[in-house]
Formats: structure tokens, C-alpha cells, sequence
């Protein structure tokens, strides 16, 4: 009849737990909804637009213009001269003239082309810094993700816990009543089986914190009520009201698809470092692009135009006009020079930086790919712990069983075969995390 009663038991939590909708939280669509929302992407791809648009218009400079110019004009007073019994005006009181003029510089030692390659540079330094934006928010992401899974195993595994210590109070209970246990067993047991169940509402506390983070990256909730939520398989029933239950990625199944970053190097030419590769163009071409300032500008134009009056004579006349100008600063303080210097000390300091922070970025990555080794030696020993932990466990319940030990042996047992099931799950997440700078910096 016992036995009838502990089916009777399962069988509610399970329709119990069952009754509220599972939802489903996987990494690839939190990734993708966090580059859709990410507000450091979206101003990346902005820059990137803006910079575009101005090399645009800087490449536009290297072709001939074409304009309309139209003017007119009146005069109070005609110039006028009497010949004999004839006068003649030198003109009209008004006048216009209109038609299509064409310029184009013909020679400006390479300024043009410099401004043109500067503000491409720009424009590709831009694109590096998306690409480096996407790159962060994903590894943001994953970070929160693999929280989450982490805190999703941990609750799991408390309320696997908390399923034994339930149990094995219920059997010192019933020895007590049958006046095998003590008082003291009881409470013990009692103990135990308290302190899991706050460990599992710690854990679930600790969920609803990293669901905030990880729901503030993405820009939506999925429907779930963060609160006081639960992972999809815990069927022990557990106090509080649950407000969501979910169900995201095996930490396994999420280590097999990051499985072949680990044979990456690092990428000499991460978005990062491209970005600064590219600044340091855009600033040798502007200085480049000063230095010719220096040097004569030859411009031709050439027109049509329809002008009324013809000079002197009163009627519309269709003119040709061509032409060639020359500008040669003679004098202006050094203003370009140091225009271009100040440019070239720029690109130095562009390039350091590149240097101090290619040092920090490879000894992130090559941190994270040594820590994968000594990952491996830690998980494996952390296998042989919880298959031996779990072992004791068992047998010092038998022990205690059978009166050879106490309860609260039992007690350290049984929390010593949590916290290796633990420390194994957390190994997952570091290897994870690692991973996921991985992925980042290398190719």
C-alpha cells in the first residue's frame, strides 16, 4: 500500500509540473535576436552607412562638374555715346545670361585622390568596427546563455538532491515510529532535507537574475515571467509558485557545436586590429592629401551660355567660354604642413595602440586555449569524482542503514555527490565561456 502511495505521489508531481507550458529558450535564436536588437550594432552599421556616404561624396570630387549658371542684371544708367546726329548705347538696362558650365581640375599634385582614399579607409575602418560589434554582442550573449544553462543544471541537480532527501527522510521517519532512529535522525534528515530546498530556491533566484540579462540583450522576453522559473525537467514539487518553465540547450549539446573552435588560432587581422590597420590609412592619405596643398591647383571650365545683350548691341547671342586657372598659396603660416604632420603623428599613435592591443587580445585568446587543457585533465577527474562520490553515497546510506554510521555522515555524503555533480557542470560552462572568447578572436 506504500509502494501504491509513492507511484500515487510521482505520478501528481509530474501532472503538476507537466500542467504549465514548457518554453523553449535556444542559443541560436537569442543570437540572432541580439545582433537584430543590439543598440551597439545598430550605431555601428550607422557609422559605417555615414562614412559611405561621405567617401561618396569625397570619390565624387574626382570626376568633372557639371553646373547651371544663370544670372541676371538692371542698371539705372546705359553708357551711351552721340555720333553725330546718332546716340548709342553701350548695352542695355537689363541683362542676363544663362547656360551649362562644365569644371574639372586638371592638376592638384594627388589631393583629390588622397581626401577620395582617406575617406574610403574611414569607410572600411567603420565596417571593421560592425564586424567587431556583431562579434562582442554574441559573445555577450553566449556568456549570459551558458549563465543560464549553468543555473538550469543547478537547479536540476538540487532538486535531483532534494528528491533523495526527501526520500531517505521519509524511511528515518518511518524507522523512528517503528523505534529504529532517534529523534536526533529525524531532525537531521529534516535538516538535510531543508537546506536542499533552499539551495534549489537560491538557484532559482539566481535564474531569474541571469533571464534578466540575458532578456536585456536580446530586447524580448520570449512570454517567460522570469520570477521564479524552472527547468523543464525537475518533476520534485517544490515550494513557491513557478513561473515559467523552460527548456534550453544540453550544456553538452552546446560543447559538441563549439567543439571545433578549439583547432582555431589567433586572427592577426580580428576586426579589431583591421580597424586600426584601416585608421592608420585614412590618416597617412589626409596627410598625404595636406602635404599636395602645397602645390599648384590648374582647373579648367569651360561653358554655353544664351546672354542678352550682346555687348553693346541689343539682341540674344549663344556664347562659347573656356578657360584655365591657376591657385599657388604663396603664403599661409605653415597651416597645411602642419595639417599633414599632425596627421602623420596620428597614424603613429593609431599604430601603437594597434600594438598594445593586439598584446591584450592574443593573451586573452591564448589563455582561454591554454585553460581548455587543463579543463580536460579537471573533467575527467571530476567524472571519476562523482562516479565515486555517488558510490559512497549509497554505500554509507546502507551503512547508516544497517547502523554502522550516523545520519549526519549520510548527510556529508550525499552533499559531497552534489557538489562533484556540480563542479562537473560548471567545468561545462568554464569550457563553454572559454570557447566562446575562442570564437571570437581566432580563425
Amino acid at each position: 500500500m506504500k509502494k501504491l502511495g509513492s507511484v500515487w505521489a510521482v505520478l501528481f508531481c509530474c501532472v503538476c509540473a507537466g500542467a504549465a507550458e514548457v518554453k523553449d529558450l535556444s542559443l541560436a535564436s537569442c543570437e540572432a535576436d541580439a545582433v537584430a536588437f543590439s543598440p551597439a550594432v545598430r550605431a555601428a552599421q550607422a557609422q559605417a552607412q555615414a562614412a559611405r556616404a561621405s567617401y561618396d561624396s569625397t570619390r565624387s570630387s574626382l570626376y568633372p562638374g557639371l553646373y547651371l549658371d544663370a544670372s541676371g542684371s538692371w542698371t539705372s544708367e546705359v553708357p551711351e555715346v552721340n555720333m553725330g546726329p546718332q546716340t548709342f548705347e553701350f548695352g542695355s538696362e537689363w541683362g542676363y545670361s544663362a547656360g551649362p558650365t562644365l569644371e574639372y581640375v586638371l592638376f592638384d599634385k594627388g589631393a583629390r585622390s588622397a581626401a577620395s582614399n582617406s575617406a574610403l579607409a574611414v569607410y572600411q575602418s567603420k565596417l571593421s568596427e560592425l564586424a567587431l560589434a556583431r562579434k562582442q554582442t554574441l559573445l555577450q550573449l553566449r556568456q549570459a546563455y551558458f549563465a543560464v544553462q549553468r543555473d538550469l543544471e543547478n537547479i536540476y541537480l538540487q532538486s535531483e538532491q532534494l528528491k533523495v532527501a526527501r526520500k531517505q527522510l521519509a524511511d528515518v521517519e518511518s524507522a523512528y515510529r517503528a523505534g529504529a532512529k532517534s529523534r536526533r535522525d529525524v531532525l537531521m534528515a529534516e535538516k538535510q532535507e531543508l537546506r536542499t530546498a533552499v539551495d534549489v530556491s537560491s538557484a532559482r533566484s539566481a535564474l531569474g537574475r541571469d533571464l534578466r540579462e540575458l532578456f536585456k540583450l536580446t530586447g524580448t522576453d520570449y512570454g517567460i515571467n522570469p520570477a521564479y522559473a524552472l527547468d523543464w525537467r525537475v518533476r520534485e514539487k517544490l515550494e513557491g509558485e513557478t513561473s515559467a518553465v523552460i527548456r534550453a540547450d544540453e550544456p553538452a549539446q552546446t560543447v559538441r557545436r563549439f567543439a571545433s573552435v578549439s583547432g582555431l588560432d589567433f586572427d592577426e587581422e580580428t576586426p579589431k586590429l583591421s580597424a586600426y590597420d584601416e585608421l592608420v590609412k585614412s590618416y597617412e592619405y589626409a596627410a598625404r592629401g595636406y602635404a599636395a596643398s602645397v602645390w599648384p591647383r590648374v582647373g579648367l571650365s569651360a561653358g554655353a551660355y544664351w546672354q542678352y545683350p550682346n555687348g553693346p548691341i541689343h539682341e540674344d547671342v549663344f556664347l562659347g567660354k573656356a578657360g584655365v586657372s591657376l591657385r599657388l598659396p604663396l603664403f599661409e603660416g605653415g597651416k597645411n604642413k602642419d595639417k599633414a604632420q599632425a596627421q602623420r603623428f596620428s597614424a603613429d599613435a593609431a599604430r601603437e595602440q594597434k600594438k598594445d592591443v593586439a598584446e591584450a587580445l592574443k593573451a586573452l585568446f591564448y589563455s582561454a586555449k591554454d585553460a581548455l587543457t587543463a579543463l580536460d585533465v579537471e573533467t575527467e577527474l571530476t567524472r571519476r569524482l562523482v562516479q565515486k562520490a555517488n558510490q559512497s553515497a549509497g554505500l554509507t546510506y546502507q551503512a547508516y542503514n544497517a547502523g554502522a554510521v550516523t545520519f549526519l555522515e549520510v548527510d556529508d555524503a550525499n552533499l559531497a555527490a552534489l557538489q562533484s555533480r556540480m563542479m562537473l557542470s560548471e567545468l561545462n560552462i568554464r569550457r563553454l565561456n572559454n570557447l566562446a572568447v575562442m570564437d571570437s578572436l581566432g580563425k
